[in-house]
């Protein structure tokens, strides 16, 4: 073997290094990408045409169910239609209450609010088939009014007909007036059922129910267990004997089962619960109507919840001064009747005191003046709407769209308040919902007597309806890339049904950059494209089937980014602009003999944006850990990090690729379940779930972060599917590991990523399944290592700093190790042998490790070898090999927890 001092060895790597410069940037004068997407305009259409309803004021759709939407008429119908995406859409009818045995239904219309008002499907209704009404009751001798909360069944066979017979009455209570009756329901993230009553009727708070929590159901959003929860708490009595004009007619016997108990319970953690004090007086907690949520409201016409961060959100019909927005907290109090809006209320005008000392209302997020006249801002009957979070519609994602019944109009709003425009002119809107199959925004029309849509369209534009007419390519039918634009490769691609995805890049400046970052998001030059193209074996594992889909474009513009798609025509020579609301259409694969058909969806300009937010880096793929690997990259064979620096791509250089990190496939075993897995979640689920993501924060897929910062294990959920067992991730327990469920789409969960799929990728499934059930279930963190090393677990010799057996080394290090704390012979001891020439050493699963060399044991070095860039192990022998030519080089071994 050739031996060389140090100045030989550098001369030698410098003259190689110059020896084969890397080819300069190529100019890109022939593009045609505008700054700016095509201009879009939004309209509201009839969802469903052909399709009437009379007076329809709900709608609601089954958990999981992407098929079937539910709408309420208030006469007491509920009818189903049993595919939304059909070409000709039909309605069955589900329930009808004028036709259920011994239920008598008090009927109205939109001024007296009385009738069949909400609806709300348990989380669990694929396998107990419960659904919750709410309505108007005849009760008594004189069928006097009364508000009721039932509980349904549907028939076992026919998924699309109610039982008449399976009504189990949760609440029910009399009612002088016949308006403010609220009545919407939904189950919260929490699986728990949400109530919205008013203040009984007539102005400002005739029956005195607002600002009281012991007396009736009234002027409140309540919360309601009804699935019976051990821990939680069985209702207060009612009535309340200091109120005896509150149950006349004694209804009490009617809401509860044959043994005399309740059909719901309390959460035990609800804000009224044991509350000794309201307004700063004092009350009985006895008598508490502890069921409340949240109080002070006149008139809830409608609240949802944020499917994203799970905010629970509240349109409040106002008197005579301001219709509010808001959003509504745990023991809220929003003010109604000494506050109408921001501020005071009409309570000088009707026989209430001036607001107690204790009084603390909370402002609404938006209110406007009560008043008609057409102008742009006011009204006279807010309709509480949705956050939409579909990606049809681009502008209005992330916004609250809400209405005004009587002056007709349709606004969005900013969720700080901000930013309300006015969209549509439409009277007679009742209520807002979610299309299931593509989350487009609904509104039932009970003036018109038909369900809406909103939807965009592009206006006309001279942006490229074509591929070729980009310039992206020199030959569209070939696929041959334009000068500059750059072909580029990722270590682990994003799920994509099975699709086989090329990708390129250019920077049309000649000097623009970008700055690379370790860990974060890179900083893009504005003008920077982006293209991804899509094949698809028609015959599974067959190249020679491939056909051409669909190819992206994502371009970084002053204003963040935005993305377009061009499908591919059938000759397969060209590809057209698809519209801003995207499009879905059938693939005919087969596998082996068997057909295995699928949908392929062309995303929708907002769904792009959904993902390509700036908190992920506009560019998705465009990272350090995605870019550090070897590919042919414009002509020149090497890693690609250093290839984008020497062609003059980035601002710095990044260095050496072997101590930077990277992504992991799931077949490279060298490395453990969970770095595979965590790998998976990074490219998959982290653009959302993260600090400042939309994915509400629950918890953060950056790789960079350790297992426990990510907060998976044991984590809660904003949605735990009714259950509490239920967490992010549980180890040894995949029934109730709500990530796993949610990427298999099991045990009634949705499916996620909630974008850009439609097979389930069962690779990865596996992969989840086999980390949960192996590595996971035994994996330790400190704190649980502790306990199985020390006793008792407090002991102070158990701290992390601590040097139990006196070998120089913490016992947090030795938990790195694995070795035994209490042992001074247990010792991690990395060994050197030279025949051949290995260094070696033993750890557990999951720990990383940095080498650095040294010839002098004073200055020490990181190891420019591809095993050093910090990824986890899967545990037991490490052997790394090194070239025996130097005879003095040292090693050191630094370990690190993931």
């Amino acid at each position: 073997m050739c031996r060389f001092p140090h100045p030989t060895l550098l001369v030698c790597l410098l003259a190689s290094a110059f020896a084969d410069p890397l080819p300069l940037r190529q100019p890109n004068p022939s593009l045609n990408v505008p700054a700016s997407p095509p201009p879009t305009s939004l309209q509201l259409v009839n969802a469903f045409p052909g399709v009437a309803f009379t007076e329809p004021v709900c709608l609601a759709s089954p958990p999981g169910d992407d098929k079937r939407l539910f709408v309420v008429e208030q006469g007491g119908k509920i009818w189903v239609i049993p595919d939304v995406t059909a070409a000709s859409p039909t309605k069955v009818l589900f329930l009808d209450l004028l036709t259920v045995p011994g239920l008598v239904l008090r009927t109205g219309n939109s001024s007296s609010e009385m009738g069949l008002l909400g609806l709300a499907f348990h989380p669990q209704y694929a396998q107990n088939r419960h659904f919750y009404i709410s309505y108007s009751a005849g009760f008594g001798a004189d069928n006097k009014l009364h508000d009721r909360l039932s509980r349904f069944t549907a028939d076992a066979v026919n998924p699309n007909l109610a039982v008449k017979t399976s009504e189990d009455i949760l609440l029910q209570q009399f009612d002088q007036k016949s308006t403010h009756n609220g009545g919407d329901l939904h189950f919260g993230p929490d699986g728990y059922l949400y109530y919205s009553m008013g203040d009984e009727g007539e102005q400002n708070d005739l029956q005195l129910n607002a600002q009281i929590i012991d007396r009736d159901f009234f002027s409140a959003i309540f919360r309601l267990d009804v699935d019976m929860r051990e821990g939680n708490l069985q209702p207060n009595p009612n009535p309340n004997p200091a109120y005896p004009d509150s149950d006349p007619l004694n209804v009490d016997a009617v809401q509860r089962d044959a043994g005399g108990q309740a059909r719901y319970l309390v959460p035990a953690d609800n804000p009224f619960v044991g509350a000794t004090t309201f307004n700063g007086n004092p009350i009985s907690p006895g008598y508490v109507r502890s069921e409340m949520w949240a109080v002070g409201f006149r008139n809830p016409w409608r609240f949802s919840f944020d499917p994203v961060t799970g905010h629970l959100w509240c349109g409040d019909v106002g008197g005579s001064k301001r219709e509010e927005v808001n959003r509504v907290e745990a023991g809220g109090n929003y003010g109604w009747v000494y506050r109408e809006g921001p501020f005071e209320g009409p309570w000088e005008v009707n026989p209430h005191p001036a607001p107690p000392a204790g009084f603390n209302p909370i402002n609404p997020v938006y209110s406007y003046h009560h008043s008609t006249g057409g102008a742009d801002f006011t009204g006279d009957c807010i309709i509480g709407g949705i956050v939409y979070r579909g990606g049809r519609v681009a502008s209005l994602y992330g916004k609250y769209l809400f209405a005004d019944f009587v002056e007709g109009k349709v606004w969005s709003m900013n969720l700080d308040g901000t930013g309300v425009t006015k969209i549509f002119s439409e009277g007679g809107i009742s209520a807002f919902g979610v299309d299931p199959s593509n989350q487009d925004a609904l509104l039932a029309d009970e003036s018109g007597n038909r369900i809406l849509r909103i939807v965009s369209s592009t206006t006309g534009t001279a942006y490229p309806d074509k591929l070729s007419e980009t310039g992206l390519f020199t030959s569209v039918a070939n696929l041959t890339p334009a000068p500059g634009l750059v072909p580029y490769s990722v270590n682990l691609p994003f799920w994509s049904d099975h699709a086989i995805k090329q990708r390129w890049f250019t920077v049309p400046s000649p000097t623009a950059t970008f700055t690379w970052s370790e860990d974060g998001p890179w900083s893009l030059p504005t003008g920077s494209i982006w293209v991804k193209h899509f094949d698809m074996e028609m015959q599974r594992g067959v190249p020679a089937s491939k056909k051409r889909i669909e190819t992206r474009v994502l371009v970084k513009n002053a204003a963040g980014a935005y993305g377009v798609s061009y499908r591919w025509n059938e000759a397969q020579n060209e590809a057209d602009l698809v519209e801003d609301g995207g499009v879905s259409f059938p693939l005919a694969i087969t596998e082996g003999v068997n057909s295995v058909p699928q949908t392929w969806r062309i995303p929708a300009r907002g769904e792009c944006m959904i993902c390509h937010t700036p908190q992920a880096g506009h560019a998705l793929s465009f990272n350090t850990r995605q870019l550090n690997l070897e590919s042919d990259m414009a002509g020149h064979t090497g890693n690609q990090l250093s290839t984008l620096f020497g062609q003059g791509y980035l601002a710095s250089n990044p260095g050496s690729p072997n101590f930077l990190p990277r992504h992991l496939r799931p077949d490279e075993s060298a490395y453990s379940l969970e770095a595979r897995v965590r790998s998976y979640l990074a490219v998959n689920c982290s653009y959302c779930h993260k600090e400042g993501g939309t994915g509400n924060g629950e918890w953060d897929g950056s790789p960079e972060l350790t297992m426990e910062e990510t907060g998976l294990i044991n984590g809660n959920a904003t949605n735990n599917g009714g259950s509490p067992a239920n967490k992010l991730v549980v180890p040894g327990d995949t029934t109730h590991s709500i990530v796993l469920n949610r990427i298999a789409e099991t045990n009634g969960f949705t499916r996620m990523p909630p974008l850009g799929t439609n097979v389930i990728d069962t690779a990865n499934v596996s992969l989840l399944t086999n980390w949960i059930n192996g590595e996971l279930a035994t994996r330790q963190n400190y704190a649980a290592w502790r306990v199985s090393h020390f006793e008792p677990d407090n002991d102070p010799t158990g701290e992390a700093t601590a040097d139990a057996d006196g070998d120089g080394f913490s016992n947090h290090d030795e938990f790195l190790a694995g070795t035994d704390p209490n042992s001074g012979s247990s010792l991690f001891q990395p060994q050197v042998s030279l025949s051949p020439p290995l260094l070696s050493f033993t750890l557990p699963v999951n720990r990383s490790f940095r080498i650095e060399t040294s010839g002098d044991l004073g200055s020490w070095i990181p190891w420019d070898i591809p095993q050093n860039q910090g990824l986890p192990a899967a545990g037991g022998l490490i052997e790394v090999a090194f070239p025996n030519a130097d005879p003095m080089k040292f090693f050191r071994v630094e370990l690190l927890e993931n």
